[in-house]
């Protein structure tokens, strides 16, 4: 995780990705993080934003399903985020929520947490 400013997405479109944050936080209690290509530069298709469980929460909300078969209730949430997502940024927000074991084994890019400042920076 890193507390560099958003460097892709730029202003005022920060300022409700923060604020996005703080209302997943209030519903998960969790922070999530910006991550993929809108954390490092200004040329992204979409904004990925993770929200990164600790397993036993995330299995708690996603019983596991055979390996055959689709997971419709985290396939449904995540895209009904993703459009809330994109309707309180105006943004293209590509959300997903994972395990933690698995988003820590699978992917050391950069990791900006949002929701953590509300004006200024700060």
């Amino acid at each position: 995780m890193t507390d560099r400013p958003m460097v892709g997405v730029g202003m005022p479109a920060a300022l409700h990705l923060d604020a996005f944050g703080r209302e997943i936080n209030d519903a998960f209690g969790h922070l999530p993080y910006l991550v993929g290509t809108a954390s490092t530069g200004k040329q992204w298709r979409d904004v990925d934003v993770r929200l990164i469980l600790p397993d036993d929460e995330f299995d708690a909300l996603f019983p596991p399903v055979p390996r055959d078969q689709p997971d419709g209730r985290w396939g449904l949430i995540c895209a009904a985020i993703s459009e809330l997502a994109r309707q309180r940024t105006g943004l293209p927000v590509d959300f997903q929520i994972q395990r933690q074991s698995y988003a820590n084994d699978r992917y050391k890019g950069v990791r900006q947490a949002l929701g953590l400042h509300d004006r200024n920076g700060q």
